[in-house]
C-alpha cells in the first residue's frame, strides 16, 4: 500500500494532482481511511503509469479516463 505522499514521491506528480485524479474518477484509491487518507495498491500504481504515458502523448484527462475505464483495456497490452 502507498499513501498519496508516497505515490507522489514515486511518480513526481503532486499530491494535489493525485487528489484531483481521485475527484474526477481517473485514479481511485484502494481504500480511504477513517482519517480520510488515501491508500493505493500496486494496481493503482500500474494504472498511474498508463495515465502518465497517455499524458506524455498530450491526451486530455477525459480521453484517458475513457481509454483506461474500457472493459477491454489491457494494461499489459497497452
Amino acid at each position: 500500500m502507498y499513501t498519496v505522499k508516497q505515490l507522489s514521491n514515486l511518480t513526481g506528480l503532486s499530491v494535489r494532482m493525485l487528489h484531483y485524479y481521485d475527484v474526477i474518477g481517473l485514479l481511485k484509491p484502494f481504500v480511504v481511511g477513517d482519517n480520510r487518507y488515501r491508500h493505493y495498491g500496486d494496481e493503482a500504481l500500474y494504472r498511474l503509469q498508463q495515465i502518465m504515458f497517455y499524458r506524455e502523448l498530450d491526451l486530455p484527462l477525459e480521453e484517458i479516463k475513457k481509454i483506461t475505464s474500457c472493459r477491454d483495456f489491457d494494461t499489459m497490452k497497452a
